[in-house]
């Protein structure tokens, strides 16, 4: 996979990383040298420059798979650019906001998808602290989520499909994992049962996840 990263923040600087770390290659792009330079030895290449240039939008995103505009700080820019990129054509445009009606306006100008690594960080920290049980969230929708919970006591020894967890709760299990044998199935068959320290990735309707967390 071919990516380009615009800014080099700390949310730009991390998808940049990560992704060179997984082989893809990866233009990061900055007007901060500094920058640049404590990042270029783990990033295939890094470009001094204002992303706001078309001209140097149309040199480097053209042939890419994915562009992550990752100013989010900067609204008018991460506007600008986003809009450059959707008329330059652009595969795709994943774009960073730091509010829903900074994020509404991404969507309008041409952005794929929009990102707000903050608020969702922030779900995941009161999650943790009011409800020990969910191991993590990932936010889908206003209303909908992925969470990832420990399976309630009363589900050990039943399957998925005795409980009815789907015409029960009305959410769908991904996979199941169990962090102390080191298991991971995806999918899991409708007569797995469930084991202690199991963990379940679910998805579903907020509220219909609030009923199985109330499961103890």
């Amino acid at each position: 996979m071919k990516a380009l990263v615009i800014g080099a923040g700390n949310f730009g600087a991390t998808v940049a990383v990560e992704m060179a770390a997984k082989e893809c290659e990866v233009v990061l792009i900055d007007i901060d040298q500094e920058k640049l330079d404590d990042l270029k030895d783990n990033v295939g290449q890094v470009v001094i420059g204002n992303a706001k240039d078309r001209d140097l939008l149309e040199k480097f995103a053209r042939d890419m798979d994915v562009v992550v505009v990752s100013l989010g700080d900067i609204v008018d820019a991460s506007v600008l650019v986003t809009h450059h990129l959707k008329d330059l054509g652009t595969k795709r445009i994943i774009a960073k906001a730091i509010s829903d009606d900074h994020g509404k306006i991404l969507k309008i100008i041409g952005a794929h998808q929009v990102v707000f690594p903050e608020r969702d960080e922030a779900i995941r920290l009161v999650s943790s602290l009011v409800s020990p049980d969910v191991l993590d969230v990932v936010r889908l929708s206003e209303d909908k989520s992925v969470v990832e919970v420990a399976v309630p006591q009363e589900f050990i020894g039943k399957s998925i499909e005795a409980l009815d967890l789907r015409n029960r709760y009305g959410f769908h299990v991904l996979a199941v994992k169990n962090p102390l044998k080191g298991n991971l199935k995806v999918v899991p068959e409708p007569k797995y049962q469930f084991q202690p320290d199991d963990v379940m990735i679910v998805v579903g309707e907020d509220d219909q996840i609030t009923k199985l967390r109330q499961k103890k």
